[in-house]
């Protein structure tokens, strides 16, 4: 048993502890509140291209740059496949080709394929561990000399159209490898855009199989303002033009009844035999009295 001395000094060593205890939970809270307030970047992709050309057997390089990656994963996927190419460092596929890209206290975590060829044109995706999986997509090329065509480009569409009809004009352009990123569209040297009010629509297609993309634009309601050189522009500066004339009316025909038509046909044709049969008639009233006139003089010079 504790000597009274020692009993009256035990109620503070419990109010010690209880205060010790009250210490630690409010440092503890203040941390938690601090690194709340305090929150990790959100990773974000640095500025890059989206479409990579390189001849068949060179050493084929995508870029991706991640600024604030933290404790989060950069990955590659192949878009024709669900199985990611890499993670990190690591290769998760069975070729040998691939290869990550990725110097010391860098930014960059680049996709390397050696000795590319035309099966490895695609669309690849670079992606973020974040919880919505940030990703940025990019399309390679490869350039087969057995396959490398000129670029081709047309317009093509009714180049005359009456005052109120529809201007409709198609431009198709082919690339050497892979289609254009885009086509724009001016009107005498001013760009045009879809404009519902205006009645301007602009519509696009691509295709990589024929490496085509096409553009028509359509103009409701034409009117004399909208004559003019229309000229279709690709990302790769292929360029052509084409002149649209804008017809005010169109010719007035009169039409005439089928009756009227054969009268007219019939007046015509009477009108034509009457003046050739009033000729004849003429000749032969004129024959027939040369002839009275010498048969008189012939029986005057008898009877006399």
């Amino acid at each position: 048993m504790l000597p009274p001395s020692l009993w009256e000094y035990q109620p503070n060593w419990t109010l010690l502890t209880f205060n010790i205890l009250i210490l630690l939970g409010k440092v503890l809270g203040s941390r938690e509140h601090r690194y709340d307030y305090y929150p990790s970047p959100r990773p974000k992709f640095l500025p890059g291209g989206s479409n990579f050309t390189f001849h068949q057997g060179d050493t084929a390089t995508l870029t991706c740059g991640v600024m604030d990656l933290g404790t989060k994963t950069v990955s590659w996927r192949r878009d024709s496949s669900l199985q990611p190419l890499a993670i990190g460092e690591m290769i998760f596929s069975p070729n040998t080709d691939y290869k990550i890209h990725h110097p010391e206290n860098s930014f960059y975590w680049n996709l390397l394929i050696k000795n590319v060829q035309p099966k490895h044109a695609d669309t690849y995706e670079c992606q973020i561990s974040t919880g919505d999986k940030m990703k940025r997509r990019m399309h390679l090329n490869v350039i087969d000399d057995d396959t490398f065509r000129k670029p081709v480009i047309n317009i093509s569409g009714l180049f005359h159209v009456d005052k109120g009809q529809s201007i409709k004009l198609l431009c198709n352009a082919t690339g050497a490898v892979a289609p254009p990123d885009f086509i724009d569209w001016y009107k005498d040297g001013l760009q045009l855009q879809s404009n519902e009010k205006k009645m301007v629509t602009i519509t696009k297609k691509f295709s990589y199989a024929t490496r085509k993309m096409s553009s028509e634009l359509e103009i409701k309601n034409a009117q004399m303002s909208d004559k003019g050189t229309y000229t279709c522009r690709t990302s790769d500066l292929q360029v052509t033009s084409v002149n649209v004339n804008i017809l005010n009316e169109k010719p007035k025909i009169k039409r005439v009844p089928e009756g009227d038509k054969l009268q007219a046909n019939t007046f015509q044709g009477d009108s034509s035999g009457s003046t050739s049969g009033h000729v004849l008639s003429e000749k032969f009233l004129f024959i027939v009295s040369t002839l009275f006139v010498v048969y008189l003089i012939l029986w005057s010079h008898d009877a006399s």
